[in-house]
C-alpha cells in the first residue's frame, strides 16, 4: 500500500513538473520562441529574426539566414524553358529559337543555331566509373576503392539495383567495344 502511494506520487510530481513553462535562459529576450532544447528565435522591434543558441561557450546570437529563392534573371521571357544550369531557350512570336545563357557579365542572347544540340545529363554518376566488376557465373563480384582498401560485394544478376546495372551495362558495353 505504502510503495503504491509513493510510486503514485513520484508520477503526479514528474507530470506537474513537465508541464510548468520554462523561462529562456539567461541572455535569450524574454517573448522568444524555444525551436528545440538549445536554440531560440526572438524577432526584435524592427522585425529582424535573431537565432540564440545555447552552446559550451555560452549563448550564441546569429541573424536568422534568409531563405534563397532561385531567381531567373532580368530580362529572361517568363516562358523561357530551362535547359541546362544559367541556360534557357525561348521561341519568339515567329518562330525563332533563341538561347539565353547566365554569364559573369550578364544574361547572354544568342539565335540558336541551326545544329544547335541540348546539353544531355550524364549517364550515370562520376562515382560510379570507380567501380569495377567481374562476373562469376550467375553472380557478379563488384569492388570500389575506399578509405581503408578496397570494398567488394557479390549480387546475383537478377538482383541488382539500378547502379550496379549501370555498372554491369557500362562493362558489358566496354567488352563489345574491345572486341
Amino acid at each position: 500500500m505504502k510503495f503504491s502511494l509513493v510510486i503514485l506520487f513520484v508520477c503526479s510530481a514528474m507530470l506537474a513538473q513537465s508541464k510548468v513553462a520554462t523561462a529562456p535562459p539567461a541572455g535569450v529576450p524574454a517573448g522568444s520562441t524555444a525551436l528545440d532544447g538549445h536554440t531560440w528565435r526572438w524577432v526584435d522591434k524592427s522585425g529582424k529574426a535573431w537565432l540564440f543558441r545555447s552552446t559550451p561557450f555560452g549563448m550564441m546570437k546569429t541573424e536568422e539566414p534568409k531563405e534563397t529563392v532561385s531567381k531567373r534573371p532580368d530580362g529572361l521571357p517568363a516562358d523561357a524553358l530551362p535547359l541546362a544550369a544559367d541556360t534557357w531557350r525561348w521561341i519568339d512570336k515567329d518562330g525563332k529559337a533563341w538561347l539565353y545563357k547566365l554569364t559573369t557579365a550578364g544574361l547572354m542572347k544568342t539565335e540558336q543555331p541551326a545544329d544547335y544540340k541540348a546539353p544531355e545529363a550524364p549517364k550515370y554518376d562520376a562515382a560510379l566509373s570507380l567501380i569495377s566488376v567481374k562476373e562469376e557465373g550467375e553472380s557478379l563480384r563488384f569492388s570500389k576503392p575506399g578509405p581503408f582498401g578496397t570494398y567488394s560485394w557479390v549480387k546475383k544478376k537478377s538482383q541488382l539495383d539500378k547502379d550496379e546495372a549501370m555498372v554491369w551495362e557500362r562493362h558489358q558495353n566496354s567488352k563489345q567495344a574491345k572486341k
